[in-house]
């Protein structure tokens, strides 16, 4: 092993140390490793997923696992090795997570902890629909995720795998207005900020009477920017009560709503109900927030932090490539995607180190921007597992790579190899035939 190559895995071996797993045990466990066959440790079989996950190419990882000196196998082997694999990448997501997780701050506070919760849709290109959703419970301010699972399509957003404790905020969007849900908050001894539409949750008056959503958003008067009213849910056999906390939303977003309103209604061939027109102009949040410390416009203002689980899906899958996958064959789609997941891990690792709170406190100096930070981190993480060192030991001498530079035996010729070969024996012909100048 050349100098060079010691110190590119002496790289990894640091970045391995970080996974609280014992990967020879577990790989065993769960069926990753069973026959080594070139393979001689765990540790190996996932810097050699990982990095087909980073450059989705078959042949691209036989040459950087030959490279490293990792393995010299061929492409369909790596191919069976990721495909058994899926299990333990699973597994292992779930270790990385439990050592992310920030632990909560045992303080005198209401809140103990901050929790925005949202999924994302990840699909196969070529893909006819939604393939699997991912689930992300993302506390914004240490920049760490609280929960995260990967669904298959048929399971819908929810907050009963959640990770939801007492004294946790839990912001949401409106998928997760429903009861269902709500009441998986209330019964954790939690707080909520839920955003509502006027239909799916019923409610009901202090006095026990029903509560009509759009009559009350009528009565508002139009110079009134906020304001809220107590109510229950229909179906809290224990009526706690909630705040029903009501926004005016800008005439340029309202009308922006009320037209994408119109558009659904033209897709699915129908009228749009007029109090989803009428509902379109407001923000409607429910939340069990004292209100002589939080009062109605605090409320209106927390829920704009929510849009940070939006922008870290929007990190993670423009900047760490989470939704690239390969097409062909579609089983090994998952264990990429679960490999993909790792990587963002030990990327959030990284970032969870940084003085975020300092950054964001410090009222002289602007805080850096996220984005470009973990498009850095995102870098150094993919080198470590595939670094690009390797390339150059490529350009410098290919020949112990050229088994897997070259192309697989076919019938059809390769056109510039076969081209070449023609011109090769009709400059030979010519010259044999042109009488000697001598």
């Amino acid at each position: 092993m050349s100098k060079a190559t010691k110190l590119l895995v002496k790289d990894w071996s640091e970045l391995v140390k970080t996974i609280p797993d014992d990967l020879e045990t577990s790989a065993k466990e769960y069926q990753a490793l069973r026959r080594r066959r070139g393979i001689t440790s765990s540790a190996d079989l996932l810097r050699l997923i990982l990095i087909y996950a980073i450059v989705l190419s078959l042949r691209l990882t036989a040459v950087w696992s030959a490279g490293l000196q990792l393995c010299d196998i061929s492409r369909q082997a790596i191919e069976k090795r990721v495909l058994n694999s899926t299990a333990w990448l699973r597994y292992l997501v779930t270790v990385l997570l439990h050592a992310v997780i920030p632990t909560p701050v045992s303080t005198s506070n209401t809140i103990k902890r901050l929790v925005l919760r949202d999924g994302s849709t990840i699909s196969r290109p070529g893909s006819s629909g939604t393939e699997w959703r991912l689930h992300l419970s993302w506390q914004p301010f240490a920049l760490q995720p609280v929960d995260l699972t990967i669904t298959d399509s048929h399971t819908g957003e929810g907050l009963s795998e959640a990770g939801i404790q007492a004294g946790d905020l839990v912001l949401a969007d409106r998928a997760y207005g429903i009861w269902r849900d709500i009441r998986i908050v209330l019964d954790a001894l939690a707080y909520l900020v839920i955003r509502l539409t006027w239909s799916n949750l019923p409610l009901c008056t202090a006095d026990g009477q029903s509560f009509d959503l759009p009559a009350w958003l009528r009565s508002i008067p139009d110079d009134q920017s906020m304001t809220e009213i107590t109510v229950y849910a229909a179906d809290d056999p224990a009526q706690r009560p909630l705040r029903l906390v009501v926004g005016r939303i800008p005439p340029e977003k309202a009308k922006e709503a009320r037209d994408a309103a119109y558009r659904q209604a033209r897709q699915e061939k129908r009228t749009p109900h007029p109090n989803t027109l009428l509902a379109a102009g407001f923000c409607l949040l429910l939340t069990n927030l004292p209100a002589h410390s939080w009062p109605t416009w605090t409320i209106l203002a927390w829920y704009r932090v929510r849009w940070q689980v939006e922008w870290c899906f929007r990190r993670w899958k423009s900047l760490c490539h989470l939704d690239q996958l390969p097409a062909y064959p579609a089983q090994i789609a998952e264990p990429v995607l679960l490999a993909k997941i790792i990587i963002i891990l030990l990327m959030q690792q990284r970032l969870g180190t940084l003085p975020w709170t300092d950054w964001w406190t410090n009222l002289a100096e602007p805080a850096p921007i996220v984005s470009t930070i973990v498009q850095l981190a995102y870098a150094r993480i993919c080198d470590l597992i595939r670094p690009t060192a390797v390339i150059d030991q490529v350009l410098q001498n290919p020949t112990p790579l050229l088994r897997h530079l070259r192309g697989s035996r076919r019938k059809r010729s390769f056109q510039l190899t076969a081209a070449l070969q023609k011109l090769k024996n009709l400059f030979i012909d010519t010259l044999s035939s042109e009488p000697s100048l001598c």
